[in-house]
């Protein structure tokens, strides 16, 4: 059965946020917040689905004699003065309804419409810095927003593919039992119904429009607009011909974006930067103030919509009734990256599941060696305060030395050094490897206190990630500052790790030639090993081969604890 603190991963690899807490959060605002503005294409275009040849066969008997008249008069094709008769209809109705978007007469875009595209500017400037994240990581994104959108798709994938829902321990874990989760997975994605598929497809789209949207050429349109007079700003057709093309294309196939898409679309950007504290006090409020400004630059770009024919425009500048506007493009490739994206999921949860579950193994072991019932863990981890988890790849081996130095170090270290202060080696290199494993055995115990100390509230790196998850948002600057001291402890940690296990071995191996029967040809005894503490000798050594026992277990679990803290690191 998966334990709470496994579905929280699972929801933080998807979401990064439990599901529990995003739900009422969401909840919570959406309840409270304005409902995001839904785009009304105001302009009717019959010209999307009637050509020119077709509009010409429903023109009068009258009309078409007259045409053709004045295609022989000025020897010009009918189908061409035919188009131009249109197109000057058409630029009369749009000067009738929407005064100052265009000077047919003079062939020119005007002042109105240069002043649309300068107030889409700014909207477009308010979502332009959301998608750069989302350029990294498609699929990440797609995955997080599908959790906003379909939700129960998600909890699905975790009920059905997600080894720690699925598997238990006592489950070999092959190469087959993984492919199996990941048809699973397969079966899972291509089995989403026509509803959720729908909803999560619109999501995508709407999402792409607006990165669309936003990255229109703004600056270049407007700079081929001439200021001849005060507000007066015009750009020829032929300069508006390429640019307007762009715009068309997004005007034309337009999607209203929804409050959950917009949400997903700023916390998204803030996966990495919002700390713990700043959730809780701040988040809401943040959201709710995104919202609103994302609708204040929604009602700017229906205020285009509603003002600016764009199908009609657009067959003006051209001149040619038959032009159309092309199709915004990148919705299209979102399954695969989405698919891809669950796959690398499930493949982490594989091989965390992996971890757990020779964690799970060692763990009967360590109730007998150490009646422990579960791993030690660090007594400061401070990073555990800031909003996201921050990845730490000696979590099981900082955690065991840790408790050793606590809980065993201090009467090991006591009968240890009497045997090198009181014992007197058959072989003097013995004494030399003794007296340097003692010192690395000590090192390494010295160095985990000290890394303890430093994450303490009152050491230096504790102050420092105290204050960190207290801020609303990490800078740039803080979070190398992080980074740093995450890396600084990992390195001293394995640092601590080497020492403690080469000490350690130097040690047995002195110890095997004091104790043992059987000699390996390089370690030798003590001359006065039946001596040392007089009457008390014989519990003297007894309690010496008892910590000799502790550290020969202490060598296995953190030889064996070290390669799953690579396997744990994200």
């Amino acid at each position: 059965m998966v334990t709470d603190e496994k579905r929280g991963a699972f929801d933080k690899l998807v979401a990064g946020l439990s599901t529990e807490d995003r739900v009422s959060m969401l909840d919570r605002i959406n309840k409270s917040a304005a409902p995001a503005v839904q785009f009304v294409e105001t302009e009717t275009q019959p010209e999307k689905s009637i050509s020119l040849h077709l509009l010409y066969r429903d023109e009068s008997f009258l009309y078409k004699f007259f045409l053709w008249l004045r295609s022989i008069f000025q020897k010009q094709n009918p189908e061409k003065l035919y188009n131009a008769d249109v197109i000057a209809r058409i630029a009369h109705t749009v000067n009738r309804n929407y005064p100052g978007i265009v000077n047919h007469s003079s062939r020119v875009l005007d002042s109105i419409f240069y002043q649309h595209i300068k107030n889409l500017k700014d909207a477009a400037d308010f979502f332009k810095p959301y998608f750069n994240m989302i350029e990294d990581s498609p699929g990440d994104f797609y995955v997080f927003l599908s959790s906003f959108v379909t939700p129960q798709l998600v909890e699905t994938i975790n009920a059905k593919a997600d080894p720690f829902t699925t598997l238990d321990f006592s489950v070999e874990p092959t190469p087959d039992v993984k492919t199996s989760l990941l048809k699973k997975l397969d079966e899972i994605l291509k089995g989403i119904d026509g509803k959720d598929k729908s909803a999560l497809y619109y999501a995508v789209s709407s999402v792409n429009w607006l990165k669309q949207f936003a990255r229109l050429p703004y600056i270049h349109f407007t700079s081929q607009f001439t200021n001849f007079a005060g507000n007066v700003y015009t750009c020829p057709y032929r300069n508006a011909q390429t640019d307007f093309e762009a715009f068309a294309a997004v005007f034309s196939n337009v999607y209203s974006v929804q409050n959950e898409v917009l949400e997903a679309l700023l916390l998204f950007s803030q996966k990495k930067n919002m700390t713990k504290n700043a959730q809780e006090k701040d988040i809401e409020r943040t959201i709710k103030e995104f919202l609103a400004k994302a609708n204040q630059s929604f009602t700017v770009i229906q205020m285009f919509i509603s003002g600016v024919p764009v199908l009609k425009v657009g067959k003006i500048i051209n001149s040619d009734y038959d032009w159309t506007p092309k199709n915004i493009e990148g919705a299209e490739a979102w399954f695969p990256s989405f698919r891809s994206h669950w796959r690398k999921i499930i493949d982490f949860r594989w091989n965390d599941w992996i971890r757990e579950q020779k964690k799970n193994t060692l763990i009967a072991y360590l109730k007998d060696d150490f009646a422990l019932n579960e791993f030690p863990v660090m007594p400061n981890r401070p990073w555990n305060d800031m909003w996201l988890r921050v990845p730490f790849a000696c979590e099981l081996t900082g955690g065991f030395l840790s408790w050793f130095s606590e809980e065993l170090y201090d009467n090991a270290i006591n009968y240890l050094n009497q045997l090198m202060l009181e014992g007197i080696f058959i072989l003097d290199e013995n004494r030399v490897e003794y007296v340097e494993g003692l010192n690395l055995f000590s090192q390494a115990i010295n160095q985990t206190r000290e890394i303890n100390e430093r994450l303490s509230k009152s050491g230096e790196y504790g102050k420092m990630f105290e204050d960190f998850s207290s801020n609303k948002v990490r800078s740039f600057q803080v979070q190398n500052q992080i980074d740093n001291m995450m890396n600084t402890t990992e390195s001293e940690i394995r640092d601590s790790v080497s020492k403690f296990l080469k000490g350690a071995r130097m040690l047995e191996s002195c110890l095997h030639g004091i104790f043992d029967d059987t000699k390996d040809g390089t370690h030798d005894g003590l001359q006065n090993i039946n001596m040392i503490k007089g009457h008390g000798n014989r519990e003297w050594r007894d309690r010496v081969q008892q910590v000799r026992g502790e550290i020969q277990r202490a060598v296995y679990y953190v030889s064996e604890l070290e390669p799953l803290d690579a396997v744990g690191k994200d």
